[in-house]
């Protein structure tokens, strides 16, 4: 039985296997250890530059965001310069045409046209007998109706 190991050499053999399976289960725990202290800096300077790369994706976003908003901010503000414009525009022709239609009746409104639309209009009062307050006296002294109401003092 020259072929078999003896227990001494088996035993030598196992204490070997066993060595060196110690030491590369020590080694691979050390380079494990190692690599996740490096490998956590590593991936703290990757997140950091993400970080950044971040920041400066939705920096740009909202100054893009701001820039539009503005925009449309100064185009409604000039919708409604035009939409004053306008109303003013439409007063300035409102007031022309009341000032002609002043000075069409200027030309034609007389005294005596005067003096005949105060007497029918107080014709029209005294028949209706809602006011019973009110004294007609045909002629003043400058030629026009004289009203009074009752209980004026004279």
């Amino acid at each position: 039985m020259p072929n078999q190991p003896t227990t001494r050499e088996q035993d030598f053999r196992f204490a070997r296997y066993a060595t060196v399976t110690v030491a590369v289960a020590i080694a691979a725990v050390i380079s494990i250890v190692l690599g996740c202290m490096f490998g956590f800096k590593a991936y703290g300077r990757y997140q950091a530059r993400q970080d950044v790369q971040n920041y400066v994706k939705t920096s740009q976003v909202r100054a893009n965001n701001q820039v539009k908003l503005n925009e449309i901010e100064i185009g409604q503000q000039q919708q409604r310069v035009k939409i004053e414009q306008q109303k003013a525009e439409i007063r300035k022709q409102n007031a022309i045409g009341i000032r002609e239609a002043q000075d069409i009746i200027n030309k034609t409104l007389t005294p005596l046209y005067v003096q005949h639309e105060m007497v029918d209009q107080l014709g029209e009062i005294a028949k209706s007998g809602k006011n019973s307050s009110v004294i007609y006296i045909p002629v003043g002294p400058d030629g026009l109706p004289v009203v009074a109401t009752a209980g004026a003092k004279r």
